[in-house]
């Protein structure tokens, strides 16, 4: 069994950085589980050429956003972390999706149909702001929002949002956070089927 993890934090030992770490030390109890930092890919932001649209691969030259596209590909759980600016994902977790439209949908015959179902996946976001304000879509309501739109585009079961409200990093390592954590790796690992007809 295979798991990503994207963080989408420039802080590497910020709240979401944190909660994903314990998501991680949990799934890699079952499972080959690789980590990447958005802020630390090398990658160009997608042109808006649109030929990745009937090709399915993107014609800029390899960088990491191909290289995180392959590790996705062979992947059974997707983890993504973000915390929330502007009420969306950070820049560079933004481009990193918008480089790899196609490894989420397949645009064959019109309309777009998910390439990963039967996959798994959970959410985690920090905002600065506390409950109930987090939840607004110019908080970190909005970044959920958006990471679920993509995941969903792509088929994905998601399993688990972890939303953390305000939260100090040494407050993530707390029973109730690690708990949350804890109980998210498990439903991924649990859940975690790969359908024999998916294509990436």
């Amino acid at each position: 069994m295979k798991a990503v993890i994207l963080n989408g934090s420039p802080r590497k030992k910020g709240s979401t950085a944190t909660a994903l770490r314990a998501i991680h030390d949990e799934l890699a109890t079952e499972a080959e589980v690789e980590w990447f930092d958005a802020y630390d890919l090398k990658l160009k932001p997608c042109m808006g050429c649109m030929k990745c649209r009937p090709d399915g691969e993107c014609v800029l030259p390899a960088d990491d956003a191909q290289r995180v596209r392959a590790a996705v590909s062979s992947s059974d759980i997707l983890v993504v972390g973000t915390p929330a600016y502007w009420g969306n994902m950070t820049a560079p977790l933004k481009m990193l999706f918008d480089r790899n439209v196609t490894l989420f949908e397949s645009f064959d015959g019109g309309w777009p149909k998910p390439k990963q179902k039967g996959k798994r996946a959970a959410i985690v976001v920090s905002s600065g702001s506390p409950m109930p304000w987090s939840m607004l879509p110019t908080q970190g309501g909005g970044a959920i929002r958006s990471v679920r739109t993509i995941l969903r585009s792509g088929g994905y079961s998601i399993k688990g949002t972890m939303r953390l409200a305000a939260v100090k990093p040494e407050e993530v390592n707390g029973p109730r956070q690690t708990a949350q954590a804890a109980a998210i790796a498990r439903k991924l690992l649990a859940l975690a089927i790969i359908d024999p007809t998916h294509s990436a």
